[in-house]
């Protein structure tokens, strides 16, 4: 997958391979409407529990019912769970014509401070591939839900258009934060940071980060290395300790 997709006027090109994290809820919308007007057919809608013994999805979210009825319930379930006026729990293949769709239940992700291989697996798939074929796919190219503690993560892909690059996934709990704040003082304004995490949840701790230094979540994207956050730099709010977090030479 090759596509551009900004929250401002800078455009992120995502690495062939990746999947585009979904920023707005509109956006959100409009790959719905794609679905549904796609043909119920074409479509499976998969639960995941295997992670959460005693829990049943279908008792929160109800698929059986058919797609669109499916598709309704999980856009009710997610922005009842997640009261943000940003989604980032999506992540698909592509914004126009999509085959595969991830969702994670915003009741089960943590923070970039999850270190060390418990990633979360998405609660939900959407996809014109079915459980075989995808069980087939996520075992030849998922290095990263594979990951364990004490083995290396897979490399993170050098992105052309970003001023500097954060790995924050072995970081523990506040380092990532801090290292964030003080990459972003490294660069001039409207420069762009890639932070790379292994949890999904990371798009709660980057959005106070963005409201606490004045900066712009502009993309986010899922890689077999893990999640990247396409950070703008903007005018350092002076009031926010992280903005005056020096930076680290």
């Amino acid at each position: 997958m090759k596509e551009e997709i900004s929250a401002s006027n800078q455009p992120v090109e995502l690495i062939p391979g990746t999947l585009a994290g979904i920023i707005d809820w509109q956006i959100l919308d409009q790959i719905w409407h794609v679905i549904q007007h796609s043909g119920d057919s074409s479509w499976h809608v998969l639960n995941n529990d295997a992670s959460l013994p005693g829990y049943s999805r279908a008792n929160v979210v109800d698929t059986s019912t058919g797609l669109a009825s499916s598709l309704n319930a999980l856009h009710d379930y997610l922005r009842q769970s997640h009261p943000h006026n940003y989604c980032g729990l999506v992540f698909t293949d592509s914004f126009t014509d999509p085959t595969l769709i991830r969702i994670f239940d915003p009741k089960f992700i943590t923070s970039m401070c999850n270190i060390y291989g418990n990633a979360p697996a998405p609660s939900w798939v959407i996809s014109t591939m079915d459980a075989a074929q995808l069980a087939a796919r996520d075992k030849v190219s998922s290095k990263l839900p594979n990951h364990r503690l004490g083995k290396q993560l897979p490399a993170v892909p050098k992105h052309p258009q970003v001023a500097d690059s954060l790995d924050a996934r072995s970081m523990g709990c506040p380092l990532p934060l801090l290292h964030t704040a003080r990459s972003l003082r490294r660069l001039a304004v409207g420069e762009i940071l890639e932070v790379v995490t292994i949890d999904p949840g990371a798009v709660n701790d980057i959005e106070v980060l963005c409201k606490s230094t004045g900066a712009k979540l502009l993309a986010l994207a899922e890689g077999e290395y893990g999640y990247s956050y396409y950070v703008e730099r903007g005018l350092d709010k002076k009031s926010s300790g992280l903005a005056l977090a020096p930076p680290i030479d």
